[in-house]
């Protein structure tokens, strides 16, 4: 399933260290704090954890399942939205 992961981390060391988390996902940071991408149910659920750690109770996180059209887009090429596959040798 494919997800946006949107966060409002007030505290910069935090927010660093979740944005560089979530792209070990494999997840395509579409803006500074938003990332989309195909994952599963126990990479939801690890997310969930980190957002937990680096989420202060006055910051903000939401994760919503989405199916983004290309055509909804602006200033992002087709090849951003598509699934990537991969082979495990």
């Amino acid at each position: 399933m494919r997800y946006l992961i949107c966060y409002d981390i007030e505290n910069s060391k935090n927010r660093t260290k979740l944005f560089e988390r979530l792209k070990d996902f494999g997840l395509l940071a579409v803006q500074k704090s938003v990332f989309y991408g195909e994952l599963s149910r126990a990479d939801k659920l690890a997310i969930k954890e980190l957002l937990s750690k680096y989420c202060a109770k006055s910051d903000k996180a939401i994760i919503a399942s989405v199916n983004l059209d290309f055509n909804d887009t602006l200033g992002y090429n087709k090849e951003c939205f598509e699934s990537k596959i991969y082979e495990i040798i």
